[in-house]
């Protein structure tokens, strides 16, 4: 039960720490990620889920004369995608 414990823990600790922006416009900005993430456990499973630690998600937005940088350092994580349709990142930028 310990073990279903602490997967369950991580999983919302994983999702709390995302920035996510759906259907924005984005303007001559900087978008920077600094996050530092050390020995995380970033886990999908299941179907259709999403899981990120310390990183940064762009959905469904526009993004015009802006500059992204990514300067995240991971140490020692795990990031596990099980099942279909499953995404799993840690200290990554992505841009859809």
């Amino acid at each position: 039960m310990k073990k279903l414990t602490l997967i369950a823990v991580s999983a919302v600790v994983a999702m709390s720490s995302a920035t996510v922006m759906a259907k924005s416009e984005v303007k001559k900005s900087v978008l920077v990620n600094q996050s530092i993430n050390k020995g995380n456990a970033t886990i999908a499973v299941g179907k259709d889920n999403l899981a990120t630690t310390g990183s940064m998600n762009i959905k469904d937005s526009k993004v015009k004369k802006s500059v992204l940088v990514n300067q995240s350092i991971n140490k020692g994580n795990a990031t596990i995608a099980v099942g279909k349709g499953n995404t799993a990142s840690t200290g990554s930028m992505t841009v859809e």
